[in-house]
């Protein structure tokens, strides 16, 4: 009888992706997306006469998903706050490169995930520094309240419409890339009226940079000439934000108590200051406003306790080791060190664009090869961090964290596998190979953290290697050629 389940078990998970952990690794081969759903309208300034602009998202799902309750990522893409073109730049929009794929890997884990095309607009080549920054401040605003928005349109729709999307609404994370960082981070810490109104957002004539009278407050909840009011009544709340080379307004925005922050960033990017300096407009040297990075972020993040849910969940692997290796302990920091001036290497773009050599100044080995490989190691850090600091794996998370320090190479494999614990004081102990009928047809005691199988004895095909370790045991799929 026991010889009977244990057969049924496996053929059952050699047919199912129960070998991956949903929100932490893909478990799905395909998405769909739903393009431009409208969830909301508001004023927009981008051609300087106040107009309504219907505001819409691409929505990412897994393909094939019976869950009724899945978490919401929404991502906020690059591009300097104006139109891509208008930006100079080969990016700006909820279709560049990266952002589709970093939406479809995150579908793929289980989430869903909307990418936001939020208003836009503002002068970088106004007059004054002090005009400049205004308007700035305005955008990363007008930003932020449809960020909220959005937010609350999908809680609306679970309570009042259909729940489309078969969302959790209570887990909500914010993933920023670039200008999308600036405004993730400004979400989970502008949180007091008075914050906007310290001295670097007040004009010299002693008049706020960003006139609530105008423009509403920062939740976007009420009708004023330049917002109009969406979804209200419903909460804007998140759980925690990703940040991939933006800033935060001011340092003095964080608390204690604020929601946790992933945090990748290229040390020299011109764009947004590694620590605490200014920010120029792209491709000049015209100062705009002074910022803190995500080494400055982290760093009083840390000091407060927020990305403690990170520390307590014991995250051991490859990822973790080498964002130690540069990062000062910040826990939740990911730096990656480029040679000379470099923002964005996630990014690529059609080198027939228009600003394509521009673009080279600040990405210079451009390619698809390239943002590939950063994506994965974004996605490898960011994903077990997202899966504990959102909530979508609330039990388990030991279980989630183990199978994720075990390491398995090359695979498909010829003739050796590498079995590699990354977990500390947690050798591998021994190895169990079954084949899809659920015989076992090798075995070896290991007694170490990294040891090398020779596979010319096993036949080809697909196996589910058992590797027992001190702290438990995970289970691999291995394809043998």
């Amino acid at each position: 009888m026991r010889t009977k389940l244990l057969l049924t078990l496996l053929l059952g998970l050699f047919l199912t992706p129960a070998f991956s952990q949903r929100y932490i690794t893909e478990v799905f081969s395909s998405v769909n997306r739903t393009d431009t759903v409208t969830f909301g309208t508001n004023i927009s300034v981008l051609t300087g006469s106040p107009e309504a602009q219907t505001l819409k998202m691409d929505v990412y799902e897994p393909a094939g998903d019976t869950a009724s309750a899945r978490p919401v990522i929404i991502y906020l893409h690059s591009g300097s706050f104006l139109p891509q073109g208008l930006n100079q730049q080969c990016i700006g929009s909820i279709r560049d490169s990266a952002v589709v794929e970093i939406c479809t890997r995150l579908a793929k884990r289980g989430y869903v995930v909307a990418a936001l095309d939020y208003r836009l607009g503002w002068n970088p080549l106004a007059p004054t520094e002090e005009e400049k920054r205004g308007l700035l401040i305005n955008a990363v605003y007008r930003a932020l309240q449809d960020t909220k928005s959005a937010v609350r349109w999908f809680r609306k729709d679970k309570v009042e419409g259909s729940n489309t999307f078969k969302i959790d609404s209570d887990k909500f994370v914010l993933f920023g890339q670039g200008s999308g960082g600036y405004i993730a981070l400004a979400y989970i810490t502008l949180d007091k009226p008075e914050e906007m109104f310290i001295d670097k957002f007040i004009y010299s004539n002693q008049q706020p940079m960003v006139d609530t009278s105008l423009s509403g407050n920062f939740d976007g909840t009420l009708n004023r000439p330049l917002c109009i009011a969406n979804h209200t009544g419903y909460s804007s709340e998140v759980t925690m934000v990703v940040n991939m080379g933006g800033a935060l307004g001011d340092s003095t925005w964080l608390e204690a108590g604020d929601k946790p922050i992933v945090a990748f960033h290229v040390p020299s990017d011109p764009f947004a200051p590694y620590a605490t300096g200014t920010v120029f407009v792209p491709g000049t040297s015209l100062a705009v406003v002074e910022v803190s990075g995500s080494y400055d972020v982290l760093r009083i993040a840390n000091q407060f306790g927020n990305n403690a849910v990170f520390e307590n969940a014991n995250i051991s692997d490859a990822y973790t080791s080498a964002a130690n290796a540069n990062n000062d302990g910040l826990t939740g920091l990911y730096p990656f060190n480029r040679p000379g001036v470099e923002a964005g290497p996630w990014e690529w773009w059609d080198p027939s664009c228009q600003y394509h050599q521009g673009g080279l100044a600040t990405n210079p080995d451009m390619s698809k090869t390239k943002a590939m490989a950063y994506i994965d190691t974004i996605l490898g850090y960011s994903a077990i961090r997202i899966a504990a600091g959102s909530g979508a794996v609330n039990v388990g998370i030991e279980e989630a964290v183990l199978n994720h320090s075990v390491e398995v190479y090359p695979n498909p494999t010829e003739d050796i596998l590498n079995i590699k614990s990354n977990l500390d004081n947690n050798a591998v102990e021994f190895v169990e190979f079954f084949d899809a009928m659920g015989r076992m047809v090798y075995n070896e005691t290991i007694n170490s953290s990294i040891s090398t199988i020779n596979t010319n004895n096993i036949a080809p095909g697909l196996y589910l290697v058992n590797i027992k370790t001190k702290q438990g045991e995970v289970v691999k799929r291995v394809v043998v050629k």
